[in-house]
């Protein structure tokens, strides 16, 4: 094998090793303990994938969520106060009355998700038929 190949092959490894690490973003001890036991404070689950997910009376104050994907996600009751969910996935989750006071939401997508009953980011309550937006 020529020079050229082998650094060509060397530069596509590392590559995707850069992507995966990239991606994947979260920290995987982290995401496991979170599994266990429902609670991760302050923990990072960026770029998560909790699509599908049940993750109802899941304690996340404070939470780094931001990108992850919730979408068709159960968030009841949840508490998200505090939380990092910018750019995040939301569509069609079911945040029926969740704790969202103070988290960040630049960039969610909130298309279809179910916010009756949810505390707002600024502290109201979202009345039924919420959907995608307080209201």
């Amino acid at each position: 094998m020529d020079k050229r190949v082998k650094l060509t092959s060397a530069a596509v490894v590392i590559s995707l090793l850069l992507t995966v690490t990239l991606a994947h973003g979260f920290d995987e001890k982290q995401f496991q303990k979170f599994r266990k036991s429902n609670n991760c404070e302050k923990c990072d689950l960026s770029g998560a994938k909790l699509s599908g997910l049940d993750l109802s009376y899941a304690e996340l104050t404070s939470a780094n969520l931001s990108g992850a994907d919730l979408s068709n996600a159960t968030l009841y009751s949840a508490n998200l106060s505090g939380a990092n969910l910018g750019n995040a996935n939301l569509s069609g989750a079911n945040l029926y009355d969740a704790n969202l006071t103070k988290a960040e939401l630049k960039g969610a997508i909130l298309g279809n998700a179910n916010l009756a009953g949810a505390t707002w980011t600024d502290g109201r309550k979202c009345k039924q038929g919420s959907t995608g937006t307080c209201k």
